[in-house]
């Protein structure tokens, strides 16, 4: 009997080394002329004829995603089958519950991106998914059911009519990266030293943008590397990973990642190590 396929962990999805065989994903870069706003383009597809429901976790960036998605299930995230959709930033764990056949084409754009791009506020998307409205393209953007033709009509769709130049994304982006990538800003006030606007308009901007206050970007994006970090290393002290991601101690990062996830560090290795 041939063996189950496997995956490595991998940063926000969880425990996707146990779920290779569930659910098929994959992940491609945009054309030149999107990749101002969009990071990368997904798709998941999944076949669970005849078998158990799936519930699939995400430890979610602060980004939003548009999306194309079509199956037998008939009904996700409360809109009737196929639907393009609109997702704001998760301010909690997203999950979603795989049966029967089915199939999404996303777009994740870079944080930021959506407001950039069309000119919306994230932060009234916020924790919400709802239909994509033709005022979005200019005109209704009919998609086929299909990975590839969906997602070559998403790219075209989205690099063309450049808006004028945003400044204020630009800066934004920059920071993102640096708020991603520095492991040494663990504090709101440390972001504000090196952000290119008052602490006011800092937040303004991530409000706008992103969607989301600076606290939460820093929050989310330690507990995604901590979470990865628990999933790939199995002798890994707690206490040691609380410390150099930046938590005070072990009790507050312990209280951070059961209020995310709804489990203790332990009980999560446990389940995904």
């Amino acid at each position: 009997m041939p063996a189950e396929p496997t995956a490595a962990p991998q940063l926000g999805v969880v425990g996707r080394a146990a779920t290779a065989s569930t659910f098929d994903l994959d992940r491609w870069a945009p054309s030149d002329e999107a990749a101002r706003w969009v990071e990368h383009f997904w798709s998941v597809t999944w076949d669970r004829t005849g078998g158990e429901p799936f519930e699939s976790m995400v430890i979610t960036f602060p980004s939003m995603h548009l999306t194309h998605e079509w199956g037998t299930d008939g009904t996700r995230h409360g809109h009737r089958l196929p639907a393009t959709l609109i997702h704001g930033v998760v301010d909690t764990v997203f999950t979603t519950t795989l049966t029967g056949r089915g199939a999404v084409v996303g777009v994740r754009f870079r944080p930021g991106g959506f407001a950039a791009r069309f000119d919306r506020d994230a932060a009234t998307y916020t924790g919400r998914t709802v239909r994509l409205d033709d005022e979005i393209f200019g005109n209704a953007l009919g998609l086929a059911d299909d990975r590839d033709a969906a997602a070559a009509a998403l790219d075209e769709a989205i690099a063309r009519h450049h808006p004028v130049p945003d400044p204020t994304y630009d800066a934004l982006t920059g920071l993102m990266n640096r708020m991603r990538d520095d492991g040494g800003l663990h504090r709101v006030e440390q972001v504000m030293a090196v952000s290119p606007w008052s602490a006011r308009t800092t937040q303004r901007v991530f409000r706008r943008y992103v969607g989301v206050p600076v606290k939460w970007v820093l929050c989310r994006y330690r507990l995604q590397q901590a979470a990865l970090a628990i999933e790939t290393d199995p002798a890994l002290d707690f206490a040691d990973l609380a410390v150099g991601h930046g938590w005070y101690d072990q009790a507050h990062f312990i209280n951070d990642f059961r209020s995310m996830l709804g489990c203790t560090p332990g009980e999560y290795a446990a389940r995904h190590r």
